[in-house]
């Protein structure tokens, strides 16, 4: 029991220190929440939930993926070159995607009942 405890220890952690040490896991958690007050002002629906929390762990989940890449890429190439900087390129597309994707779920709960 002690192991699946400390995973979840570990876990909390890995949280704990996305959400205090990364500026952009901090904004689209400012994002998230906004998204989740906008959710419980116009009575969205449990349908509606699902699609507005499942859009808001993947775009967290996309942004510590990032991050993650981000520090590894630093972590193994000091110097400033070419490929690195594809690498870090193509993890903030995948984050670009994602948040792309977010919105569109946002547009299509929010937009009708704004009409």
């Amino acid at each position: 029991m002690n192991w699946f405890k400390g995973r979840f220890k570990y876990a909390f952690q890995g949280l704990f220190y996305a959400f205090t040490c990364d500026r952009s896991i901090r904004l689209q958690g400012i994002f998230g929440l906004i998204v989740i007050v906008f959710g419980f002002i116009f009575h969205c629906s449990i349908e509606e939930w699902m699609m507005l929390i499942s859009a808001i762990g993947f775009v967290w989940f996309s942004e510590i993926m990032n991050s993650c890449i981000e520090r590894c890429v630093d972590y193994i190439s000091l110097e400033h070159n070419e490929q690195a900087k594809h690498i870090k390129d193509m993890a903030a597309g995948a984050v670009f995607i994602i948040s792309v994707l977010a919105a569109c779920v946002g547009l299509y709960v929010f937009l009708p009942k704004l009409f």
